[in-house]
């Protein structure tokens, strides 16, 4: 256990170097801090937090700077006051308030804005498309034997499919069948519209054929994803802060980036959380990841969580900057989805 002086002299250091990228010394803690004791003191202390695994010096000569375990006590100790400011807050009311946006540029623009808030590679977990029911379903005759289906669900996501009808009689019968499906499908998910291509009332229609086809599709479409997709901005930021010796590293990590599957098993832990979740530098399972911190949190349509909204960045990032934020973006994205789940 620490005592009151030691967490506050622990506090400057890991805040201190956060802010200045430098390592801190006795001497401007002494000036700063108001203690009443002498830099001498101050030095004894920072050797106790050293032995006990908080500090480590990178050189004898050099000032002190924060291990992992430094980053979790400093985050562990975080009062939560800290607010966004108010044109951070306007930048994310003015995204979430499009409400015509289809849900993966949403999405996409949503990680962009908070990679850009939080200086910090951002990732957002899109909901599986086989969650969503149907909202509206559009069907537009481009060519002799082509139209274009598009599917609207209930979050606003926006899928399109070009189906071959070479054989069918459609003609002015497309109409017909865009009215059956969307009366037959609206509220509908996946499971439910499975057997719609057996239902009698497609046998009542002009083009039966071309009904049962635009089924097949649409519960093609909302079958076909068998991961969630993960929306990435601002890996750039995650060469910011590291030295020659990280370059290796983040090269390693950006080819990972780029597959799926790494990102979401980076963020399984969190897809299955209710709260917010960090993991500073070994505290992640992966290797590659041993040198950043994670913060994740995740997001909800009508209380059930669907994805996360999350950042990955270096241990010394502004953790009392960046959790409030990735907090309040997770929120603004829950309350938009509600609504355009009406």
């Amino acid at each position: 256990m620490l005592d009151k002086r030691q967490q506050k002299i622990l506090k400057a250091v890991v805040y201190r170097y956060i802010t200045t990228g430098t390592p801190v010394g006795s001497k401007s803690l002494a000036a700063s801090l108001n203690l009443g004791v002498s830099a001498a003191t101050i030095r004894n202390e920072l050797s106790k937090l050293e032995g006990m695994g908080y500090l480590y010096q990178p050189h004898t000569s050099a000032g002190r700077l924060p291990t992992d375990l430094g980053y979790r006590f400093y985050v562990d100790s975080l009062s939560g006051r800290t607010r966004l400011r108010e044109e951070e807050k306007e930048a994310i009311h003015t995204l979430f308030s499009q409400k015509t946006k289809e849900l993966e540029n949403l999405l996409q623009e949503t990680s962009t804005l908070l990679s850009r808030l939080t200086s910090a590679a951002a990732m957002v977990i899109a909901p599986r498309l086989r969650r969503n029911t149907i909202k509206h379903v559009d069907l537009v005759n481009l060519a002799e034997d082509i139209i274009l289906l598009v599917i609207i669900t209930d979050t606003g996501r926006v899928e399109k499919k070009l189906i071959d009808i070479k054989g069918m009689d459609s003609g002015d019968d497309l109409e017909e069948v865009q009215t059956f499906m969307n009366r037959s499908l609206q509220g509908k998910g996946l499971a439910e519209i499975a057997d719609l291509s057996k239902s009698p009332e497609i046998d009542t229609l002009k083009s039966p054929q071309l009904a049962v086809k635009v089924v097949d599709v649409i519960r093609d479409i909302l079958s076909e994803e068998e991961y969630e997709k993960v929306f990435v901005g601002g890996t750039v930021n995650l060469l910011r802060y590291l030295d020659d010796d990280g370059a290796k590293r983040i090269e390693d990590l950006l080819k990972h980036f780029e597959e799926q599957y790494f990102l979401l098993n980076m963020l399984g832990e969190a897809l299955g959380s209710k709260e917010t979740l960090i993991r500073i530098g070994d505290e992640n399972i992966y290797e590659e990841l041993q040198s950043f911190s994670l913060v994740a949190t995740p997001y909800a349509i009508k209380e059930e969580m669907v994805g996360t909204v999350s950042v990955l960045g270096p241990t010394r990032m502004d953790y009392a900057r960046v959790i409030p934020t990735v907090d309040f973006i997770a929120k603004s994205l829950s309350r938009t989805l509600d609504m355009l789940k009406g």
